[in-house]
């Protein structure tokens, strides 16, 4: 039970004066600054000394590696104190990394798991200052009843509980106080990080980090305003009116502003509860089927998905009775817009989104439930139907459509080796393929890594801006499906979806259409050839002919070669000079032998100093 909140009133009760707080809400914009840039450039330092040059040395690498974890647990700890005291983008980026489990270490979880449910609340007085401010009337006109006591603390609001005076419950969600400045304070502080790494030659090649940092600061900024995310979760109400198996609270439009929200109250289990889960019968396998499947459809059928899916917003509710009511569509007062994509009937039917696999044991019935659409992604149908391809090409083992598929959507860096990246990604398939988590936590990574070390070491991958909110949810969604059942097999449940693809493709195909643009593009290069053929013959004519060669990996062996000649000659040098030293000694030139040893292991250190190669 959480302590009473003391409050004082500035007229009396019968005013209907709103309480405020004993204690007004510091704000130190320079303090929180200092804070939070110093934390991320500290973890940026530490990354850098232990993880990047001290792994350099073989001499220190063991040490790197079995204290990694150690290091990570108490990273991890100081930034859940950091986060739970400040609040704000702290909160956000603790709930990710905590959802995580599918790349995360479990103990590295663990201490982040407290993220999504120790948020203090801010002081009631607030909370009913801001419903007065923005509603323009107290809550003891606008509610039947309304509960003080904060039942949901996030980072950005709050979560009180409410009867309308038609007897609806509801809940009602109020922003903290001081956010719009705390995000922008925290924004600032990360910026400052990020222009001080940007630079650095590996994250410049793969990713414009000041363009993602704009693009998460402009979701973050969309998420303060309340009546964009009411907008949302009417649209996701009409996306799944049809799927009993999903439900979405109803927002009261007519009851909320830009700081307030109020939605139909909704009871639940949270989705990571799994022993409650399972004492009452659910099936795991289910569970994360329908989250996968219901995350599918928002993908390639809406466009339109739900991008913070950590446990703090997703619930279970036990059905008593096997009928589901699915969600009844609610149409805002002015439009919100889906993309101008409509669903694809044909292949949302496929999806048993509500349903187990079958070869699932039947659970207890249960609906899923979303709240909290504040983040939210829209897809445009070129990028989905990209999407769909690379789909088809993990279901169908096939590495050229996940190839083409990265390649359209801007995932590969201009220049980089095709061949290479195939065979990269056919190694990762022959791993990997129709294997559950589970297995694919044992992977043996050493083998991979020594099959792909050259695309290893270049890399060739790079974060596309529009890109990160998609990334974002597909990993958390991942990691939820790992922790609930880490034997769920992803490439099964991608097959009715696949199929569904295939099958459209062979029944709707313009056939005409497609030998139309065939010919077409041949009809050009039939065109243009004789004039490629004039030039070329040209060329060769005057000697002018050009080849290219790609000879980075001759180039990288050359210095391997060189690397390791080089720690020869220093070895050799550093025993010489030892054995000089030795020798010095036994004469009784102590000052000599002296500096003999220090010249062997200047000459030790010169052999062992990391060189780019």
């Amino acid at each position: 039970m959480r302590e009473p909140i003391s409050l004082q009133a500035t007229e009396t009760a019968n005013t209907g004066a709103v309480p405020r707080p004993t204690e007004p809400p510091r704000f130190r914009p320079r303090q929180r600054f200092l804070r939070v840039s110093s934390f991320f450039l500290g973890v940026v330092i530490h990354i850098y000394i232990w993880d990047i040059f001290l792994a350099r040395f073989a001499i220190f690498r063991w040490y790197v590696q079995r204290t990694m974890l150690r290091r990570w647990v108490n990273i991890a700890r100081r930034f859940r104190m950091l986060a739970v005291e400040l609040g704000g983008m702290q909160i956000k980026l603790g709930q990710f990394l905590s959802s995580r489990a599918d790349i995360i270490p479990d103990v590295v979880r663990r201490e982040l798991t407290g993220l999504q449910d120790e948020v203090p609340p801010a002081p009631a007085g607030h909370v009913l200052e801001v419903i007065l401010e923005e509603l323009g009337a107290p809550p003891s006109e606008i509610f039947r009843s309304f509960e003080t006591e904060c039942v949901a603390a996030a980072s950005l609001g709050q979560v009180h509980y409410a009867v309308l005076h038609d007897g609806r419950e509801v809940a009602v969600k109020v922003q903290r106080p001081w956010i719009d400045k705390i995000i922008e304070v925290d924004l600032s502080a990360v910026t400052w990080v990020v222009r001080l790494i940007k630079n650095y030659p590996p994250i410049r090649r793969r990713a414009d980090l000041e363009a993602l940092l704009a693009e998460f600061a402009r979701v973050l900024v969309q998420e303060l305003d309340y009546i964009q995310e009411a907008r949302s979760a009417a649209i996701f109400r009409q996306n799944f009116a049809h799927h009993p198996g999903i439900y979405i609270p109803e927002p009261i439009f007519e009851l909320t502003s830009r700081r307030v929200l109020v939605m139909e109250r909704i009871s639940g289990i949270k989705i990571t509860d799994l022993h409650t889960l399972d004492q009452l019968g659910v099936s795991r396998l289910e569970l994360a089927s329908r989250l996968n499947n219901c995350y599918l459809k928002q993908f390639f059928i809406d466009g339109f998905f739900h991008a913070d899916p950590h446990p703090g917003n997703l619930f279970v509710r036990v059905e008593t009775d096997t009928a589901l009511t699915p969600s009844r569509p609610v149409t805002p007062p002015t439009p919100a817009g889906n993309n101008g994509h409509l669903p694809a009937a044909v292949l949302e039917q496929q999806l048993p989104i509500d349903h187990a696999p079958d070869e699932t044991p039947s659970g207890t019935p249960f609906t899923l439930i979303f709240v909290d659409f504040g983040m939210v992604g829209r897809l445009p149908p070129e990028t989905m139907e990209i999407m769909r391809q690379g789909v088809l090409g993990l279901a169908t083992n096939d590495a050229d459509r996940i190839l083409n598929c990265l390649e359209q959507l801007n995932m590969i860096l201009p220049g980089a080796d095709r061949r290479q990246i195939k065979a990269a990604i056919e190694t990762m398939l022959r791993y990997s393929f129709n294997r559950t988590v589970r297995e694919l936590t044992n992977l043996d990574v050493e083998a991979i890594m020594a099959e792909t070390k050259d695309l290893i070491y270049d890399l060739p991958f790079q974060i596309p801006q529009d890109l990160l909110y998609l990334g974002r949810a597909l990993s958390m969604v991942a990691g939820l499906a790992t922790e609930i059942y880490p034997d769920i097999n992803l490439f099964q449940e991608l097959r009715p979806f696949a199929r569904a693809m295939l099958a459209q493709e062979q029944r709707n195909g313009n056939w005409m259409e497609k030998l139309q643009q065939e010919l077409s593009e041949l009809g050009r290069i039939l065109l243009a050839l004789p004039r490629e053929m004039d030039a070329y013959y040209r060329a060769a004519n005057r000697g002018e002919l050009q080849t290219r060669s790609d000879l980075s990996r001759l180039e990288r062996s050359m210095k391997r070669v060189e690397r390791a000649t080089d720690r020869l000659m220093g070895g050799m040098l550093a025993t010489g000079l030892f054995l000089g030293g030795v020798q010095l000694r036994t004469r009784g030139l102590e000052r000599e032998a002296n500096r003999a040893w220090w010249a062997a292991a200047a000459a030790i250190l010169w052999a062992l100093w990391p060189r780019d190669n």
